[in-house]
């Protein structure tokens, strides 16, 4: 007779042994990605916060740099480069910061406050107040135009504030 076991041997209720070696291999997976999924959540860093729409109004940017002083503070005197002041039509004009074109067709800003109101930003070309058109921006001047005749505002020295 062969070494066959008999079918009337096996009891009908019994599992096969192959099912015992598939829950464990189930429980090891079970296992290695509740490991994995603590490690990566311990690791990982937090989520960042969503990006916020950034400010492109020139005006209220302009408020912003003049109320953090980035460019410093204007001294009264030694802003004017000519010996005619604007102050006689508007009050006085102090240069509170420039931005220039870096690039050509790039438009030119500066920053200028008129004695007793809020810094406003002028583009190159427009008027800073009547009669008054911000002709030119460099890196730390710019050139105003009052009635046909060019003026100088510069940005105070380093070390005077």
């Amino acid at each position: 007779m062969p070494a066959w076991p008999r079918l009337s041997a096996m009891n009908p209720l019994s599992p096969p042994p192959w099912l015992g070696h598939l829950a464990s291999g189930l429980m090891l997976m079970l296992l290695a990605w509740l490991c994995a999924s603590i490690y990566w959540a311990l690791t990982l860093p937090t989520s960042t916060p969503p990006v916020t729409a950034l400010e492109t109004d020139p005006q209220r940017l302009a408020q912003a740099i003049g109320a953090h002083h980035l460019f410093g503070t204007a001294d009264s005197t030694g802003n004017t480069n000519s010996a005619d002041n604007l102050s006689s039509a508007t009050g006085e004009l102090r240069l509170i910061g420039a931005i220039a074109a870096q690039k050509d067709g790039r438009p030119a800003y500066a920053l200028i406050a008129i004695e007793g109101s809020p810094p406003e930003v002028v583009r190159e070309g427009d008027e800073v107040a009547p009669g008054i058109v911000l002709q030119r921006v460099l890196a730390r001047e710019v050139t105003l135009l009052h009635h046909g005749r060019s003026r100088t505002l510069s940005l105070p020295e380093h070390g005077n504030p």
